[in-house]
């Protein structure tokens, strides 16, 4: 397994990111550390250059694992569960999906899924429109992520449990897979281990932080058998250490990594 950070390319509201701005230089910190690679995020998907991304990517040694630039269509209000806008957010899709194509790098279906809001014909227009993005996807060779959020942010796929029916729904896309972030699976599932082993081959990254989302080696969880348990399924991609930085994230990267190269990642 490798093990990725994350990297904002501009400054962001959201708080598990572990640097921003200032692309160059945090992928030189980064490659310096020996981090293989970076969870990117564009907040201003439409003024970020992937290219420009990728170089500075590539001048470092580093790869792009997973990339979130799908901001600017849920501020105009667009989620794959509704159907009336679908198409409206396919086609603006392709913008960013050229940008994970650029970067090798795939795109979270995160909150962009959308909310239920009681609504019983939510979870199939949610299957419907996720098998969608998924064919615009691999027409430009890049595989899809389906991330279960917990439920104090979201009110649709909770569980992972719940994401294999998503992904089963949408007719089990071959270029369509889990992230499974840690923080999540800490509240969410009864064990975090039988998770991952129900989840197997579809596990395609994992947002590898402790129970507080510090980065791993700052709070109790049990990192060891997670590990285990990821090696148990197959499981040889990144551990993308998503966390909330504290005063000093140089050097919470710096024992995050430590940490789980420990592990025997």
């Amino acid at each position: 397994m490798n093990i990725s950070i994350s990297v904002a390319a501009t400054p962001c509201a959201m708080p598990q990111i572990m640097f921003a701005g200032d692309l160059e230089a945090r992928c030189a910190l980064l490659a310096g550390l020996g981090y293989d690679g970076i969870d990117m995020f564009f907040p201003d998907p439409q003024g970020t250059d992937a290219r420009t991304a990728k170089a500075a990517l590539d001048r470092n040694g580093l790869r792009a694992t997973m990339l979130a630039a799908q901001g600017d269509l849920m501020a105009d209000g667009l989620y794959l569960n509704d159907a009336g806008r679908l198409s409206e957010l396919l086609e603006r899709s392709k913008y960013h999906l050229e940008q994970c194509a650029v970067l090798g790098a795939m795109p979270n279906i995160g909150f962009i899924r959308g909310w239920h809001r009681n609504d019983p014909g939510s979870l199939p227009r949610m299957a419907d429109g996720l098998a969608a993005y998924c064919q615009l996807a691999a027409s430009f060779g890049v595989d899809v992520l389906l991330e279960p959020i917990c439920r104090y942010e979201i009110d649709s796929i909770h569980t992972t449990d719940q994401a294999i029916d998503l992904c089963e729904r949408a007719g089990k896309p071959a270029n369509l897979g889990l992230l499974l972030d840690l923080f999540h699976m800490n509240i969410e599932e009864a064990s975090v281990c039988g998770a991952i082993c129900r989840a197997g081959s579809l596990v395609r990254h994992v947002h590898f932080v402790d129970n507080t989302r510090a980065v791993p080696g700052m709070g109790c969880m049990a990192l060891p058998d997670v590990v285990a348990c990821l090696k148990a399924v197959g499981y040889e991609g990144f551990l993308g250490i998503e966390a909330i930085p504290g005063s000093d994230p140089e050097g919470e990267a710096r024992s995050g990594l430590a940490f789980t190269r420990a592990l025997g990642v």
